[in-house]
């Protein structure tokens, strides 16, 4: 059953009360004009949680009399509220999606008023969209009554600053691909794929039981949000993705940990860790402590680690790694002699413009004749693992390696504008 979010549990919404009543007061919404804003706490959700005790609230919605608006951040639906009736023991708010994803859909809540408190069920219409009417549950406090929970919306950035600013973020059981970097309650997030993905999060709330952040793409109009709980240093939950005019498209589990960004001098690393140690950081565009990380690796002879510090070398950074052709051409010549296909293509590139080296066209030519005939034996290698994964399944080591090295690829590709392949 799919509302708001589609099938998401646990969903905040935030909502109002008549000036100058409480509840077990009569009230009429006609002599509810009085001046002031009202805020609820409302959770909604497809199964029976939102109907257990204490449930997670996450947006707020503000009324003025019987009028109101959702003012969560989380929310582009340009929703409008209408308490229809209301007395002791009832309550019926009607709310109409005005803008965004989901205009044209309405719903009506009836619930039973007790204390503070508000339980009952929502129905949501939509025409001419199939699977509508949907039913669900709803609960919801006022936060500033007498005796109601203790929640509040403005309290919600206060909370995120607690957030780690960097966290390395997995969906599903695929790779941990996402560089999530958070700032307050706002944040940015990087999806390293092969053509990558950018976002805007928004922190919405950061309990110690609880969270729910919302993303927001830049590339296209598509959205997630994502709600969970917290482990030490490590995050997993569920994640709703919706695209325009289709929300709740899909759920998924995701997972997010603080990432290791620095290698430790004195410590003995293998390449392996190295090299992921500094993926994380270039992940994060930690260029300096990428460095330091691949420094390592390469002095071991590996050939990825030797590409990505001639490619730091050759890009430069004032603040990090300054620009150094020579070094790049003497890290760059290790990794192309190990058939690096970023090396050799770079190489062709530094031969013919003369860059830590003297200018030779001959050359030039050489590497980028290698650098192709390179890619189509890589494009041939890979047409044939195709096959034979199709025939059978590879070992999970062996599919491990592989998913690390691509996306190393789309790391290196994103952050020092050169694939491996």
């Amino acid at each position: 059953m799919r509302l708001i979010f589609g099938t998401l549990a646990v969903i905040g919404v935030a909502a109002l009360f008549v000036p100058g009543c409480t509840f077990g007061q009569a009230a009429n919404p006609a002599n509810a004009a009085g001046s002031g804003t009202t805020r609820m706490m409302e959770c909604e959700s497809a199964d029976n949680t939102c109907a257990q005790p204490n449930p997670q609230y996450g947006f707020s919605w503000s009324f003025n009399g019987t009028a109101g608006t959702i003012t969560s951040p989380t929310d582009a639906t340009g929703a409008q509220l209408t308490i229809e009736s209301m007395d002791g023991e009832k309550i019926v708010i009607h709310r109409v999606d005005s803008s965004g994803p989901t205009a044209g859909r309405s719903g009506t809540y009836t619930g039973t008023i007790q204390g503070s408190h508000i339980n009952g069920t929502v129905e949501w219409v939509w025409p001419e969209h199939p699977g509508y009417p949907v039913t669900g549950v709803w609960s919801a406090v006022l936060p500033d009554q007498p005796g109601s929970a203790s929640v509040s919306a403005e309290s919600e950035p206060e909370a995120a600053q607690a957030f780690p600013s960097r966290l390395l973020e997995c969906e599903g059981n695929g790779l941990c691909n996402a560089a999530w970097t958070i700032d307050g309650s706002t944040g940015k997030a990087t999806w390293f794929t092969q053509t990558p993905v950018h976002a805007e999060l928004t922190v919405i709330r950061s309990d110690p039981d609880y969270i729910l952040i919302r993303r927001t793409d830049l590339n296209d109009a598509n959205s997630a949000v994502y709600t969970g709980t917290r482990r030490g240093d490590t995050y997993s939950g569920t994640v709703v993705w919706s695209s325009p005019g289709h929300p709740g498209d899909s759920t998924g589990h995701w997972s997010a940990s603080v990432p290791q960004t620095a290698c430790d001098p004195n410590a003995t690393l293998s390449p392996e860790d190295a090299l992921r140690i500094g993926r994380n950081a270039l992940m994060f565009n930690l260029k300096r402590a990428a460095f330091d990380c691949y420094i390592s690796a390469a002095k071991s002879g590996d050939a990825q680690a030797q590409t990505a510090i001639g490619l730091i070398y050759y890009l430069g950074s004032n603040t990090e790694v300054p620009q150094d052709y020579k070094e790049a051409f003497f890290w760059l010549t290790k990794a192309a002699a190990q058939d690096s296909y970023a090396a050799q293509e770079k190489l062709a590139d530094m031969y013919m413009l003369g860059q830590g080296t003297p200018r030779d066209s001959q050359l030039s030519r050489y590497y980028a004749d290698k650098a192709a005939a390179q890619k189509q034996d890589m494009q041939r290698e890979q047409d044939r693992q195709e096959r034979l994964q199709a025939r059978q399944m590879e070992h999970e080591e062996r599919a491990a390696d592989r998913d690390a090295y691509l996306l190393s690829n789309f790391v290196m590709a994103a952050v020092l504008g050169a694939a491996l392949f």
